[in-house]
């Protein structure tokens, strides 16, 4: 999957060079994480690295051909690529018949002014994140940005997400943002509804509305495979998904219906964290 980077980031520029070393390498160390995250390209501007500015009259081009080789340098030069839109393809003609912006502060006066977000317009038409350089607190420590696109019939804006530091890839913005664009294609245990357990505190007094419940509306959802206990009563719970249980995989639920909120563990077959926030999403849109 691509990334792309923000190049309205590159400003205010950096007024000498030891601070666009600083720069660019905070730059790679987000390339770093980025890459482990499962991006890996950093679409960039049509001329590529040698389009990116640190200070005047001195690119990312220039400081790779100064620097040795390291592994920061090689991520700079082998992720930045070359154009932001894949020519002829349905997202560069929404970006050539719309305008696409954002509000930022200007260098000088702070004032916020609406420029045209040509990276970030392609973050948000490939369903995608984008890229800051840290080139002040700006873009160093906002994640979410607003871009707006209009054209002369209507006006829409979106938020996209992009990000500076390699730390914002924990954001809970960030995870929401996987569960909503991953796909969802759930591991299915291969046991059948009547086969499957549903292990009750023998004591509890939801025990009857719990086991019909789960027989009759979990038990058909292949990515779970039992209900492994009931948990204390919820009464003012307002959410079905209680709470989820990261490392055994499981997910604590909430009959919000009942006047005392009867509740249980459910086992489910997710394979990662990411699967788990899914299909408590799945099952908070069903029962919710």
């Amino acid at each position: 999957m691509d990334a792309y980077l923000n190049e309205l980031s590159c400003f205010p520029l950096c007024t000498s060079k030891e601070e666009a070393r600083e720069k660019a390498y905070k730059l790679a160390s987000l390339l770093s994480e980025t890459q482990r995250q499962g991006f890996g390209i950093v679409r960039c501007p049509d001329r590529g690295i040698s389009d990116i500015h640190l200070c005047k009259d001195y690119t990312v081009a220039d400081f790779c051909n100064e620097n040795l080789r390291g592994e920061k340098e090689m991520l700079l030069l082998s992720m930045l690529r070359p154009p932001f839109f894949k020519p002829d393809s349905k997202e560069e003609k929404t970006y050539i018949e719309n305008k696409f912006s954002i509000e930022v502060p200007n260098d000088q006066t702070g004032k916020k002014e609406k420029k045209d977000a040509y990276g970030l317009s392609a973050a948000c038409l490939n369903n995608s994140i984008g890229q800051n350089l840290c080139s002040c607190e700006y873009w160093e420590y906002n994640k979410t940005y607003k871009v707006c696109q209009t054209n002369k019939k209507e006006k829409k804006t979106y938020d996209v997400f992009s990000f500076s530091n390699p730390e914002d890839y924990k954001s809970k913005h960030y995870i929401q943002w996987l569960v909503n664009t991953r796909d969802r294609k759930f591991y299915n245990c291969g046991i059948s509804p009547k086969q499957k357990r549903c292990n009750l505190s023998s004591d509890h007094h939801g025990n009857k509305e719990l086991r019909e419940f789960a027989e009759n509306s979990l038990f058909i959802l292949p990515y779970i495979t039992e209900v492994v206990t009931s948990i204390a009563y919820s009464p003012h719970c307002k959410s079905f998904v209680k709470n989820l249980q990261f490392d055994a995989k499981r997910i604590e639920i909430v009959l919000t219906w009942t006047d005392k909120g009867y509740g249980m563990v459910i086992q489910t077959t997710a394979r990662n964290d990411i699967e788990l926030y899914q299909m408590a999403n799945e099952l908070e849109k069903k029962f919710g």
